[in-house]
């Protein structure tokens, strides 16, 4: 992990706040004022080269955190416009303050992260690998295919 992500973890579980940052020009501000800038629409491999990039890893923890107290968090849709606000955040490396977008819309930006991904996210191998663990009699099959799964 890079050390932007460390201190974001680290600051998840310390203090319950995921912020990427307030925005404020201060010398004392651990953040740089650009971000890591998360492309839409290349392989995950490439937009993962060494580690998930930083604001789309703010975006997991903070659904991680409260998307569970929501319901149907994948269903309803965020409101467009602060969707695109947000998406156009990512793309360009601003800084973001999380908290100024509900879960729905979060939620939203990275399904269509993820809708956008060229193959799928699994791949096409990776699917037929799914499919045919699905069509196993047992759980416990099932399991034991999917740990061998590279």
């Amino acid at each position: 992990m890079s050390t932007w992500t460390k201190r974001i973890h680290r600051r998840a579980a310390t203090f319950g706040n995921v912020v990427a940052s307030c925005g404020h020009p201060s010398s004392v501000s651990p953040y740089s004022r650009r971000l890591e800038k998360v492309k839409f629409g290349v392989p995950l491999n490439e937009v993962c080269k060494n580690d998930i990039p930083g604001p789309l890893l703010v975006l997991i923890l903070k659904l991680n955190k409260e998307a569970p107290l929501r319901k149907d968090i994948f269903r309803a849709p965020g409101h467009q416009g602060n969707m695109k606000k947000l998406i156009y955040f990512l793309q360009s490396g601003r800084l973001i303050n999380m908290d100024n977008f509900s879960v729905y819309t979060i939620a939203s930006a990275l399904k269509k992260f993820l809708r956008k991904i060229p193959g799928g996210v699994f791949g096409r191998d990776g699917e037929m690998q799914l499919f045919t663990v699905i069509q196993l009699e047992s759980i416990e099959q099932q399991r034991d295919q999917i740990h061998k799964t590279p």
